[in-house]
């Protein structure tokens, strides 16, 4: 997880629609990158979340969190980090923080735009089924066992590995119509 804080994303400060966690907000705003790739760097919050009034120092993490998924979404290293907690800290809030950015992601892909009418290959529509039922994970049944621990690593590996195969189709790489700088 990184070191980027959000004072308003506490329980205490959370009202209405708004993100309720970090794992959430950056989960949302893959969603949107995956159908806006020009998303504004200084507001694409406000594109997302009505509800959402992060202060002068949130508004420069966000620009960061902005900044760093974007180059790691366009990275040829598949090196994004989804913001989770740490691998030391309990399953349960793992677990929970995943599901949480799972929701995010289907909340940013359907605020910009992604519809049943969209044209999507059959893996990526398999993806968005998969990522919509791991949204609906329950975690009060799980033990805090290494067994759930190695499945929670594989279950972030495909959520990542998906992320990209769902990117690049809707963000494909125009190279015919690049213009030098």
């Amino acid at each position: 997880m990184s070191e980027l804080y959000f004072p308003s994303l506490s329980p205490d400060n959370v009202t209405g629609d708004g993100p309720s966690s970090a794992a959430e907000l950056q989960g949302a705003l893959c969603g949107l990158l995956c159908l806006n790739s020009q998303a504004s760097r200084s507001s694409w919050y406000k594109s997302l979340f009505e509800d959402f009034n992060p202060d002068e120092d949130e508004i420069l993490d966000l620009m960061v969190l902005f900044d760093q998924t974007v180059q790691s979404l366009n990275s040829l290293d598949f090196d994004l980090q989804l913001e989770l907690p740490d691998d030391d800290a309990p399953i349960s809030s793992r677990i929970s923080a995943m599901t949480q950015w799972c929701q995010g992601l289907v909340f940013g892909l359907g605020a910009s735009g992604l519809t049943d009418d969209t044209e999507l290959s059959a893996d990526s529509k398999e993806y968005i089924a998969d990522i919509i039922n791991i949204s609906q994970i329950q975690n009060d049944d799980l033990d805090d066992s290494d067994e759930e621990s190695a499945n929670f690593e594989e279950l972030v590996e495909y959520i990542r590995m998906g992320l990209f195969l769902i990117f690049g189709e809707l963000q494909p790489i125009d190279t015919s119509n690049q213009t030098e700088h």
